[in-house]
């Protein structure tokens, strides 16, 4: 039976040993391979492996913020080393990682004395914003407190579990009561807007009153309508303006009644102006073109009816302008034969066309004027357009009766 010693280990009957370290007994890894010699330098290296996995976990731990959070992988990495296999010193890499062990389980402790001091501080914080009456300023202050007590790590074992019920269960509460007061305020809202919708019934009263008696019972109403107290400014609105106007004195109402007009004898009587057999004056005019704008059709046969009565009288007051200027022209114009009259009209109303139609070019003109520099009084000339239009469309059916009369 062959066996040779070699560093931390021995080689007995081709396989290889890992002398016994701490508590650990020895303990085959392996066997000879090739030969001796590269065979014990693979477990070597895979020793210096185990090393520089051990250095790099103690450098990491050491540049970081969060030391306490490689705790469980240096544990899992301690618990590796009995069941290593490779030929080295454990013993040396147990002692570095029981100290780096008990380094951190001491940090962890400190951290979490220091947690558990936030955590109180945070409770009290949080107990003073509950008991705030403000309530849009407390549940911000409860969620920024919140926000900072989920950040914070954990405290002391001992403590953690009563702490959690503490805080959460103030937030709970909170959000309970605060959930009990808007229910309780809709409510009362709801009873007074019940008041105000009451009180403007009661204004109804107002109808049959006058004089003092409507007076003292407008101020009562008023009065009540200041006890009842707030509600939301839009439901409130609605019902200030609907009471206002409940209080006002109504005034009698103005018929709205089309008086009814027979339209075909209006027109009938026009014609019988225009072509001279019946007599008429300013005033009967003026009559019938007041009758025609309170006269409100809704058929269409009523509203062309109502247009060309409209014409008819805008042609007879058109005739007797022209009367007017031949008047003054030609001072016995009255006396003058019908032919040398209608001839006298006919030069005047064609007088009057031409100079109409030399206007209407001008403001064609400045129509396209302005309609080219976007100038705001474009609507002005527009509405200028349309009305000498009317005139000259009014002249000339007027200038082609008169050419007709016999």
């Amino acid at each position: 039976m062959s066996e040779k010693e070699i560093p931390f280990g021995k080689i007995k009957d081709g396989k290889i040993f890992l002398n016994a370290w701490g508590e650990y007994p020895e303990r085959e890894i392996g066997e000879v391979r090739e030969d001796e010699e590269s065979s014990v330098k693979y477990f070597e290296e895979r020793f210096e492996e185990l090393v520089k996995k051990i250095d790099d976990l103690e450098k990491e731990i050491q540049e970081s913020q969060n030391k306490g959070s490689f705790l469980m992988k240096l544990k899992h990495l301690k618990t590796q080393l009995s069941e290593h296999d490779g030929l080295g010193d454990y013993s040396i890499l147990e002692e570095r990682l029981t100290k780096q062990e008990a380094h951190l389980e001491d940090i962890i402790q400190k951290n979490r004395e220091r947690n558990s001091e936030i955590k109180k501080s945070l409770l009290e914080e949080i107990k003073a914003a509950a008991d705030k009456i403000n309530w849009k300023e407390a549940t911000l202050e409860i969620h920024e407190i919140k926000a900072r007590w989920i950040k914070t790590g954990n405290p002391k074992e001992e403590e953690q579990e009563q702490l959690e019920e503490d805080f959460w269960g103030v937030i709970e509460a909170f959000f309970e009561k605060k959930k009990e007061f808007y229910e309780d305020k809709k409510r009362l809202g709801d009873l007074r807007k019940k008041e105000y919708e009451d009180i403007i019934e009661r204004t109804k009263t107002l109808e049959n009153l006058h004089g003092k008696a409507r007076f003292d019972k407008v101020a009562e109403l008023k009065q009540a309508w200041k006890d009842v107290g707030n509600i939301p400014k839009e439901e409130y609105t609605e019902l200030l303006k609907t009471f206002n106007y409940k209080l006002k004195p109504k005034r009698p109402r103005v018929s709205s009644f089309t008086p009814s007009i027979d339209i075909e004898e209006i027109i009938k009587n026009l014609n019988e102006f225009i072509d001279g057999s019946e007599v008429y004056n300013f005033k009967k005019l003026d009559e019938i073109k007041n009758t025609l704008k309170n006269f409100r059709p809704n058929d269409f046969n009523g509203k062309n009816a109502k247009r060309e009565a409209f014409t008819k009288v805008q042609l007879l007051m058109e005739r007797d302008f022209i009367d007017k200027i031949a008047n003054k022209r030609f001072k016995n114009f009255r006396e003058l034969e019908k032919a040398k009259k209608r001839q006298i009209r006919i030069g005047i109303l064609e007088e009057l066309i031409s100079r109409d139609q030399t206007d209407l070019e001008k403001y064609q003109e400045n129509s396209a004027n302005f309609s080219s520099s976007g100038n705001g009084g474009l609507g002005f000339i527009e509405k200028k357009l349309a009305q000498q239009e009317a005139k000259i469309k009014t002249k000339t059916q007027l200038l082609q009766l008169m050419k007709e009369e016999k």
